[in-house]
């Protein structure tokens, strides 16, 4: 049986939506098959069952990259169930998807019990059968929804019980490879340093050969989605070589984290002056490689509070993706009051009323308060940092003072200066819940 009105499912425009995890062609190619409404449906049921997952097995998140793993995996293990539904093709149902079946091998390699994977599992599949039901509530004739309704189900299970099983082997071959490896010493060596467990220096130079009692910048390292033919990999390593080369301090140790997600420390230059603008323009990255680079610091805890540094300045930039570099020393105003993205959103949204509303012309007002604020009142250095004249920054400011609310005109100028820098980092993204995770330690 084919389920023809599986070509009716349109996402729902009142949930959020966001950008695709699984790549661009990847998307193209099923909406060949599917149509493009039925894969924006498919799309948006796979976040939501992403963010269920993540309640459920937190183990799953530790910020935006594992979470990009996750959504990778929902995503096209929704659009393969709804090509099969569709298609009756077989040869879906008998392979993982390759998004799936590398997001498995890196759940293995970061540790997450079978078990957890397989709940997760689990609790996916039992959302998408919940939502195919809602559909044939939705779009299937009234006499024949309890046929309809029957087949989903069983072929849903049968797909599912097959995934399930072809993920427990992915997951225990990578596993026992990834055990003898050079590269899981390594990882566990630094998941020690990062947990501040007790680590003996000697060893962990030899084991990451690199210096752990030296002064270390820390930087996470991603790739965005692109159509570039090379590998992730390979674009990430090229860029953390370029990154060494420019600094001059010798090989960098790069840690991959994710698919497409690298952690790297370097060793702090003696001079520090200018050293974000020498990285910025001196760099030969790779094409769609970006960097979050945490703040200088000495020693085995050194890299840690570096670390950390950089993956708030990469939760930052993922939320308002702008320049490839992100300094922590730049946005780590707006890291600390962003911990808690929903209490900052409602700061925001009190304290700027209608000036935090979208837009471009409402954002160019904002901007403008926050630079005229910060150069503490001075038309011609505001002026001078937005390149435009004195009378436009007069008009801006004196517009943006009339859309504050009355409370805030006569309230304080640092809780305004506050909801400005949070806004420049935070507004004008769609809110869904998933893209805002806090790091968990380590």
């Amino acid at each position: 049986m084919t389920h023809q009105w599986l070509r009716q499912l349109r996402p729902d425009p009142d949930l959020p939506s966001q950008d695709p995890a699984i790549p661009p062609a990847v998307v193209s190619a099923a909406a060949e098959v599917l149509g493009p409404e039925p894969v924006r449906w498919a799309l948006q049921t796979a976040d939501a069952m992403a963010a269920e997952v993540l309640e459920q097995v937190p183990e799953h998140g530790g910020g935006p990259a594992p979470l990009a793993t996750l959504r990778r995996s929902t995503e096209s293990t929704v659009l393969a169930a709804l090509r099969l539904l569709l298609t009756e093709s077989s040869g879906d149902g008998d392979h993982l998807p390759g998004e799936a079946l590398e997001s498995c091998r890196e759940f293995a390699r970061r540790g997450i019990r079978l078990d957890r994977v397989l709940r997760g599992v689990r609790l996916g599949h039992a959302r998408l059968t919940q939502e195919l039901a809602s559909a044939v509530e939705q779009y299937v004739p009234a006499g024949e929804r309890v046929t309809e309704l029957r087949g989903i189900t069983e072929e849903l299970f049968t797909h599912a019980d097959a995934h399930a099983g072809l993920i427990a082997e992915s997951y225990i071959a990578e596993r026992d490879r990834w055990r003898g490896s050079d590269e899981a010493a390594r990882r566990a060596t630094v998941d020690d340093l990062l947990a501040a467990r007790p680590v003996d220096p000697e060893a962990a130079n030899r084991r990451l050969r690199y210096d752990v009692t030296r002064t270390h910048l820390a930087a996470v390292l991603w790739c965005d989605r692109t159509e570039d033919p090379v590998p992730a990999a390979e674009r990430l390593q090229h860029t953390a070589t370029a990154l060494a080369r420019t600094l001059g301090t010798g090989h960098p140790l790069t840690i991959p984290a994710t698919t497409d997600t690298a952690w790297l420390w370097l060793h702090a230059p003696d001079n520090l002056t200018g050293l974000t603008d020498r990285l910025r323009t001196g760099t030969d990255r790779a094409p769609g490689v970006r960097l979050a680079l945490g703040p200088p610091a000495h020693g085995t805890a050194g890299m840690r509070r570096s670390h950390h540094g950089a993956r708030e300045a990469e939760r930052i930039a993922r939320l308002a993706p702008g320049d490839w570099l992100t300094d922590y020393r730049e946005v780590r105003l707006a890291a600390l009051a962003t911990a808690d993205p929903e209490h900052a959103r409602w700061f925001v949204h009190d304290l700027l009323g209608p000036l935090a509303s979208d837009g471009a012309r409402v954002c160019e007002l904002r901007e403008t308060l926050r630079v005229y604020l910060a150069e503490e009142h001075s038309l011609r250095a505001a002026a001078s940092a937005l390149h435009v004249a004195r009378n436009t920054v007069t008009y801006r400011v004196k517009r943006a003072e009339e859309l504050l609310p009355p409370s805030t005109a006569a309230g304080s100028t640092l809780e305004l200066r506050l909801a400005l820098e949070i806004a420049r980092a935070v507004l004008g993204l769609k809110h869904t819940g998933l893209a805002e995770q806090r790091l968990a330690p380590g």
